[in-house]
């Protein structure tokens, strides 16, 4: 008697491939900024691209908050193409929650005044 292999449904293995890939891509984009900033504090880079490697670094952070939003947006993508409407409605308003926070912290905040 043969076990049969477990597949998980596609939302799943979606997700992870997402998740591990985006946070391999976040963690070498904040690793190049150190790299970068550890080449201008031993003098290897001027002043002018010495700034760089916080915005990299920052650019990378930003790949990792970046990262529940896109798993929210496929969420709802693969639950429209299963045509789940209960699903989709929740991803949707989600969605909309983030977006609002968004704008709230953006206008709210001490970059907004």
């Amino acid at each position: 008697m043969n076990p049969q292999k477990y597949t998980p449904p596609l939302l799943d293995r979606r997700l992870a491939v997402l998740l591990q890939y985006g946070t391999w891509v976040a963690c070498t984009v904040i690793a190049a900024g150190l790299m970068l900033d550890a080449a201008a504090r031993t003098g290897m880079l001027d002043a002018i691209h010495a700034r760089w490697s916080a915005y990299v670094v920052t650019a990378g952070v930003g790949l990792f908050v970046l990262l529940p939003i896109l798993r929210v947006t496929l969420m709802l993508a693969i639950f429209a193409q299963q045509r789940n409407r209960r699903y989709v409605m929740i991803a949707a308003t989600v969605l909309a929650i983030i977006a609002v926070g968004c704008v709230l912290g953006i206008r709210l905040g001490p970059v907004g005044g």
